[in-house]
Order: structure tokens, then C-alpha cells, then sequence
């Protein structure tokens, strides 16, 4: 009984994460220790999962595209091995299913959940925690390849 309510607790801890609460205050709604919610962040990622829900692909995309102009106006030696790898992260960022867009597309999805859950009966925090915890497995597998 005690690890179903921790893991109801860690659900319901990542909701209210990944939705900008701030840590203390996550303690005290969950009623859990700062050590227990600092943990759950580090061995989930929840961090790296936040960025990929605030950090859009554009904004990276861009981001590389601004160091390679760099590179190539700033110096008159490019670092080819640098240069390379930059490039690499683009065609990376540019594949249809990374991490960073499938949290987007599950972000606005949890966003919309919590819209119609007023006037839905069948929305209610459970189904919304269920599909939660679904779709954070599947963004760690796909962090994983």
C-alpha cells in the first residue's frame, strides 16, 4: 500500500513540476521531504523533461544555426571537427519524433486535458495523472536511444 501512495505522490509531484510549481511548494502539497522530491528529479529527469517541454525545436535549431554563423564570421580557422557536430545536432533536431517535440505536442495535450476536465466527468485527476505517467515512459525510452 505504502509504494502505490508514493508512486500516486510522484505523479502527482511531476504534474505540478512540469507545470512550474516551485519545489517547496510541491513539498507541501504532496506532503513529501525536499531530499524525496530532489531525488524523484534526479534519477526521473524531470529537469531535462521540463527543458524539452520550454525549449522549442526552433529555438534550439536556431540557437546551433547562431554558433555555426559564428564560427564562420569570427575566425578565419574554422574547427571542422566542431563545425561537424554542430551541423549533426541539427539533422538530429530535425528528425520528426525527438524528445523535445513529442513533450510539446504532450505539453498542449496535458494543457487541453486540464481545459476539458471542468466540464468532462471522465477527465478527473486520475485519468489525467494515468495518461501522464504514460506518456513520461515513452519520452524516456525515446531520451534513451
Amino acid at each position: 500500500m505504502g509504494r502505490k501512495t508514493d508512486e500516486n505522490k510522484k505523479s502527482l509531484a511531476f504534474i505540478l513540476f512540469m507545470n512550474g510549481m516551485l519545489q517547496k511548494d510541491i513539498c507541501q502539497r504532496v506532503n513529501i521531504t525536499p531530499k524525496t522530491l530532489q531525488r524523484w528529479i534526479e534519477q526521473e529527469a524531470w529537469k531535462e523533461k521540463l527543458a524539452a517541454k520550454t525549449i522549442t525545436r526552433t529555438e534550439l535549431v536556431n540557437k546551433v544555426l547562431s554558433k555555426i554563423y559564428d564560427m564562420l564570421s569570427t575566425s578565419g580557422n574554422v574547427d571542422a571537427d566542431a563545425l561537424s557536430k554542430l551541423a549533426s545536432t541539427i539533422e538530429r533536431l530535425d528528425k520528426k519524433d525527438t524528445p523535445v517535440i513529442i513533450m510539446e505536442v504532450f505539453m498542449r495535450f496535458g494543457n487541453w486535458l486540464q481545459q476539458i476536465s471542468a466540464k468532462d466527468k471522465d477527465c478527473d485527476l486520475e485519468f489525467i495523472k494515468k495518461v501522464t505517467r504514460y506518456q513520461d515512459k515513452y519520452v524516456t525510452e525515446k531520451m534513451a536511444q
